[in-house]
This record gives structure tokens, sequence and C-alpha cells, in this order.
């Protein structure tokens, strides 16, 4: 059933509320890329020219897969490049507080594991494939995994070919990341496992009905109440 339009009003106003978040920290991200061109710092205005192209990322893959992504998506996307870029990098945060790559490795890690279980479960809940939540699970592990990977080959060669210190202590610093990225997908993993399983999952649950709040204004509809008691495959 659809719920009445009027139910829908305070998400709709966090969801400006977010979109407004995500909009304030990319115009961060902006200036300070302006900035570091106007001040002839051309490693950094290159650094966060790819940081704000990689804030437009949930926009892409809403596009490329059809997957209409949560409002939060955005906002997490946006935070974590600003924590990461902004704060970390230029206003040396990774030097000043000792757990603060820590958190942002196993954050992003969480969202794109998160990326990963939402794409396959639309697919499964349309029938587009079927798949077993155990399935479900190795797909958003690796997909997490993948990314995370990929991130640290391009702090690796921003490093060796744009002279910047990403990876600070190098071998050291590189395994960690690798390490925290492993544990952040794996908990996106196992919740994304227990909600096909057992549809017991809180965030899951959110998440989805997100999805299918964005959904009603496309032509393919998910129930809101889908969970995962209702395709139970062990």
């Amino acid at each position: 059933m659809t719920a009445p339009a009027d139910s829908n009003e305070p998400d709709s106003w966090i969801n400006r509320i977010e979109l407004i978040t995500a909009a304030i920290l990319q115009a961060g991200i902006g200036l300070m890329t302006i900035s570091a061109i106007y001040e002839g710092l051309w490693r950094v205005a290159f650094s966060g020219s790819i940081v704000l192209l990689l804030t437009f990322s949930p926009a892409i893959i809403e596009r490329r897969l059809r997957l209409p992504l949560p409002v939060e998506f955005t906002l997490l996307t946006c935070l974590f490049l600003f924590a990461s870029f902004v704060l970390g990098e230029i206003s040396d945060f990774y030097e000043r507080i000792w757990w603060w790559d820590l958190v942002l490795h196993c954050t992003s890690a969480m969202l794109t594991g998160f990326i990963g279980f939402l794409a396959v479960y639309v697919f499964h809940m349309t029938h587009r494939i079927q798949v077993k939540p155990l399935h479900v699970a190795a797909f958003t592990f690796g997909f997490a995994v993948t990314l995370g990977t990929l991130w640290e080959i391009f702090e690796f060669l921003m490093d060796w070919y744009v002279g910047t210190n990403m990876q600070k202590s190098g071998l050291t610093d590189t395994m960690t990341d690798m390490i925290i990225n492993a544990f952040g997908a794996l908990a996106a993993a196992a919740i994304g496992f227990f909600y096909v399983r057992n549809g017991d999952s809180q965030l899951a649950q959110r998440l989805l009905r997100r999805v299918a709040a964005k959904k009603t204004r496309g032509s393919n509809v998910l129930p809101t109440g889908t969970g995962g008691s209702g395709t139970q495959e062990r």
C-alpha cells in the first residue's frame, strides 16, 4: 500500500537538509581547490579536483545502475571526502588525531558495502536475479574491499606521481587501512546477510524504505514492507 502523502513530509524535510548539507560540503571542497589554484599549490589543487569529482559518485552510480540511492549516501560520501581531504590532508587531522584515518576507512568501507548490498538486493527483489543470503553477503564484502583497494592504489599513485603524502607511513599505513576496510566491509556484509535471511536489520530496512520512496517516483516500485522474511533462502 502507498503511504499517505503527508506521512512523507518529515522525510522530505530531512532529505532537503541532507542535500543542502552535502552541497555545503561540496562547496567547501571546491573553495579549497580554487584557493589552492590561486596560491599556486598545484598538488593540492589537483587532489581537490579529483575529490570534488568523487563527491558526485552517488549520482553517477544512480544513473549507471538505475539504482535509486538514499540521500544519506550522497551526504555520507561528501562528509567522508570533506573529512579526508579538507580536515585530514589540509588541516592535518591525520597527524593530530591518530584514529582519524582508521575511522574514515571503516566508515567508507561500510558505506560502499551498503551500496553493493542495495544494488544486488534491488535486483533480487525485482526478480532480475535470484541470490541466496550468503551470496549477497559475499558480493557486499567483495564490492567494499575492491573499492577500498582501488582507493589505496589511488593513494599510492598520488604519492608516486604527484608527490603527496597520502600513505603516511607507507606499507604499514596501507595494510592497516586495508584491514580496517575489511572489517567495515564485513560489518556491512553481515547486516546484509541477516536482513535478507531474516529481515531483522533496522538499518537495512531503513535504507530499503528510502530506496522504495525514491522508486515510487519512477516506473518500478519496490514494496516498502518487503524484508528478508519474504524471501527466506538459506
